[in-house]
């Protein structure tokens, strides 16, 4: 009886080995699990940190971007403000040499036309007066 209680108490100290190294490999894998939740944690603030950095380049490029585009913007507005400028001086200056020209040649076109329709008109003026019985000189 003595072997087989030695048989059972080396099975038990057999067992209570293999409950050890089971605890043992429990905290070891706990101990990993945790390390590598911290990790974990370090690379999600790490990567968090890298985002906000490219953010903010990318925000900072991108406003520097729309300061040159106001930049542009704002030239084209000043030359549109020219041109406009410069085409209402031109017309005010055609309109001015219009009216200018009209007072100088309308005269000139008015006396022309009397002169080469008065005959015409004095003959009418005079069949019309016979017409009616005016003695015409």
């Amino acid at each position: 009886m003595d072997a087989g209680y030695s048989a059972v108490r080396n099975l038990l100290w057999m067992v209570l080995v293999l409950v050890v190294l089971a605890v043992l490999s429990n905290f070891y894998v706990a101990s990993q699990l945790s390390r590598n939740s911290d990790e974990l944690a370090g690379i999600r603030l790490l990567i968090q940190k890298q985002m906000m950095g490219d953010v903010m380049t990318q925000s900072a490029e991108l406003q520097k971007r729309m300061d040159a585009l106001n930049q542009t913007a704002g030239g084209i507005d000043a030359k549109m403000k020219q041109a406009q400028d410069e085409m209402d001086a031109k017309l005010k200056k055609a309109q001015d040499d219009f009216v200018e020209r009209m007072q100088i040649e309308l005269p000139k076109i008015m006396d022309n036309y009397v002169k080469t329709h008065t005959p015409t008109l004095e003959r009418q003026a005079e069949k019309e007066l016979q017409k009616r019985g005016v003695p015409v000189r």
